[in-house]
C-alpha cells in the first residue's frame, strides 16, 4: 500500500493559502472592475494598476526571496483554476465586456511575481495567458538566473522581439544560463557579454539570425560550459573557434559534423593536449572521429550516434574512457559488435538507450544485465526484442539489472522479456511502457510475486487492451512507495465508473497517490 498522504512543508502550505488569498482578493475586486469598466476603461484599468502594485509591494517585502520560485509554482497553478471557474460560470446570455474584465483581473495577479527576488523563469512551465506580462516586463525580472523564452515568435518576427529581450537581460547581472530558440540575434550575444559576464550555458537553437560572426561575439563570455546551436546557420569554423577560443566548454549539443571538427584540430593544432568536452552527440561520426574523441576528450562521459555500418566501427568506443551514458541509434546488437562493446565498457555504464537497434533477443538482455551491472537507465525504443533460439546462459553470476532505477520501453516484446527486465530490478523507480508493449493482468501479478518493487514512485503505461483495474489495485496496495500510477484512462477495459470507484479507494485512504493522466498539459 502506498504511503498516506502527508501535510506538505509549512512554506508549501503557507504559499498556496497565499495563492488562494490572492484569487480570492481578485474575486472581490472582480466586480468592482467589471463596474467602472462600463463607464470609463482607462480609469477602471488604473485602478487594478494600483491594486496590483499594492500587491506586489507587499509580496516583495515580506515573502522571503528563497521562496519566491515556489510562490511562483502556486501562482501558476491557482491562477489558471480562478480562470476556468470564471469560464464555467457564463452562461450564453452573459456580457462579453464582464467576461473579459474578470479574466483581465485574474490573469494581472500575474504581476505579483515581478520581482527581483525570482530566480528561475522557464516558459514553458508558464501558463500561456500569463507569459506575455513576463515577457513585456522582464526588465522587472533584475534576480534571474535561469531564464527560458522558449521559441517567442518562432522566427517570424525577430526584429519586433528584441527590443524587449534587449530591455530585459540588461539588468540581468546574476543570469548563469539562458535559452532563446528562433529568435535569439547578434545584438542579444553583445549585451550578455557586456552586461551578463557570469553566464555559463546559452541555448540558441534554430536562431538563423546566428551565424560565424556571432562567435566572435561568445568570446566575450569566457565561463560558457553549455553553448547549443543546433540548426543555426553557424558552420564548421565556427565551432572549430568556438572550442579553440573557449576551453572551458563541456556541452556543444547535438551536431553532426563535430567529429569533423575534432579531426580539423587533430590535424592542424597538435600542440593542443585536450579538449573539455563531456558529450559527443552526432548522426555523422566515422571510426577516425572516434579515435580522436578517445586522445582529445578524456573527461567525455556521454556518446550519442546514429551508427553507419560503412563509416563506423563501434569497437573504438573502447577507447573512451569515462563513457557512461551510451545513445546507439541504427545498429544491431551482435553484427555491429554492441555485445564486444559493452562486455569492455559495461562496468562503467549506468544509462543506455538503444534506438531502432535490432537482433535484441533474451540473450542480448542477459548480455546486458551481466556486463553493465550498475546500469540505471535503460531505454528501448523502436526495436523488435525476438525469440531467442537458445540461451547463453541459464544462472546469473551477477542479479539482472539489480541496479536498474529507471525503464522506459516503447518496443514490440515479449512477457519473458519484461518478467526477465523486472524480476530482480528491486531498486527501479520508474517504470513507462509504450503503446506497444504486452501487459495484462497475469504479468502484473506474476512480477509483483518476484519483486514487490519498494522504491517505485512511477508506473506509466500508455495503452493497453488487457489490462483491469484489478492491476491498478495491485500496485497500489503492494507497491509502497507507488506515488504516480497514470494513464490508467487508456486501458481499454476500465470503465469510468471503476475509475471512480479506485479515486474514491485513493481517497478514502488517504494514499499519496496521483492517478492524473500526462499526455495533455493544459498550459
Amino acid at each position: 500500500m502506498p504511503k498516506l498522504r502527508q501535510p506538505g512543508p509549512l512554506g508549501t502550505i503557507a504559499l498556496r493559502a497565499t495563492a488562494a488569498w490572492l484569487c480570492k482578493l481578485a474575486k472581490e475586486y472582480m466586480p468592482v472592475i467589471a463596474q467602472i469598466s462600463k463607464v470609463n476603461v482607462q480609469e477602471a484599468a488604473m485602478i487594478l494598476k494600483d491594486k496590483m502594485q499594492e500587491l506586489h509591494d507587499l509580496f516583495e517585502y515580506n515573502v522571503p526571496f528563497c521562496l519566491y520560485d515556489k510562490l511562483a509554482e502556486e501562482m501558476f497553478i491557482a491562477i489558471p483554476r480562478l480562470i476556468e471557474n470564471i469560464k464555467s460560470r457564463q452562461e450564453l446570455n452573459s456580457s462579453m465586456g464582464k467576461f473579459l474584465s474578470e479574466v483581465n483581473v485574474a490573469v494581472s495577479l500575474t504581476e505579483v511575481l515581478l520581482s527581483s527576488n525570482l530566480r528561475t523563469l522557464h516558459f514553458d512551465q508558464v501558463p500561456k495567458m500569463m507569459r506575455h506580462i513576463f515577457y513585456m516586463k522582464l526588465d522587472q525580472l533584475t534576480g534571474i538566473m535561469s531564464l527560458d523564452l522558449g521559441s517567442l515568435s518562432g522566427g517570424w518576427k525577430t526584429q519586433d522581439m528584441e527590443p524587449t529581450v534587449l530591455n530585459g537581460i540588461v539588468n540581468m547581472r546574476n543570469l548563469r544560463a539562458i535559452s532563446i530558440n528562433y529568435d535569439a540575434t547578434d545584438n542579444i550575444i553583445t549585451t550578455l557579454g557586456e552586461c551578463c559576464p557570469n553566464v555559463v550555458a546559452i541555448d540558441f537553437s534554430s536562431s538563423k539570425c546566428i551565424t560565424n560572426a556571432s562567435i566572435d561575439l561568445l568570446m566575450a563570455l569566457p565561463n560558457l560550459r553549455r553553448v547549443i546551436l543546433y540548426r543555426t546557420s553557424v558552420t564548421m569554423d565556427g565551432y572549430i573557434r568556438l572550442l579553440l577560443n573557449l576551453p572551458k566548454i563541456e556541452d556543444l549539443g547535438r551536431y553532426d559534423d563535430l567529429g569533423r571538427c575534432l579531426s580539423y584540430i587533430d590535424t592542424y593544432y597538435p600542440n593542443l593536449d585536450e579538449l573539455n568536452l563531456t558529450k559527443f552527440i552526432s548522426h555523422y561520426a566515422t571510426t577516425e572521429h572516434l579515435q580522436i574523441l578517445g586522445k582529445l576528450c578524456p573527461k567525455l562521459h556521454t556518446v550519442s550516434l546514429f551508427h553507419n555500418a560503412l563509416l563506423v566501427d563501434l569497437m573504438t568506443l573502447i577507447a573512451i574512457d569515462d563513457l557512461r551514458d551510451l545513445k546507439l541509434l541504427s545498429a544491431d546488437f551482435f553484427a555491429d559488435q554492441i555485445r564486444h562493446v559493452l562486455e569492455v565498457k559495461g562496468c562503467n555504464l549506468t544509462h543506455l538507450h538503444l534506438e531502432h537497434v535490432d537482433e535484441i533477443d533474451m540473450n542480448a538482455l542477459i548480455y546486458i544485465s551481466q556486463f553493465c551491472p550498475d546500469l540505471k537507465t535503460f531505454v528501448i525504443y523502436n526495436c523488435d526484442l525476438v525469440d531467442s533460439t537458445s540461451l547463453c546462459m541459464r544462472r546469473f553470476p551477477i542479479p539482472p539489472f539489480m541496479n536498474l532505477e529507471k525503464l522506459t520501453i516503447a518496443a514490440t516484446c515479449k512477457f519473458w522479456h519484461l518478467d526477465f527486465l523486472l524480476a530482480t530490478a528491486f531498486k527501479i523507480r520508474y517504470i513507462h511502457f509504450g503503446t506497444m508493449v504486452p501487459t495484462d493482468d497475469d504479468l502484473i501479478v506474476h512480477v509483483l510475486a518476484k519483486n514487490p518493487m519498494p522504491l517505485l514512485e512511477e508506473f506509466r503505461i500508455m495503452f493497453s487492451e488487457c489490462l483491469t483495474i484489478n492491476s491498478a489495485y495491485k500496485l497500489a496496495n503492494t507497491c509502497v512507495s507507488l506515488q504516480k500510477l497514470t494513464e490508467i484512462e487508456s486501458w481499454t477495459k476500465i470503465t469510468e465508473a471503476e475509475l471512480n470507484i479506485f479515486r474514491k479507494f485513493i481517497k478514502a485512504r488517504n494514499m499519496d497517490l496521483d492517478i492524473k493522466s500526462q499526455k495533455f498539459n493544459s498550459n
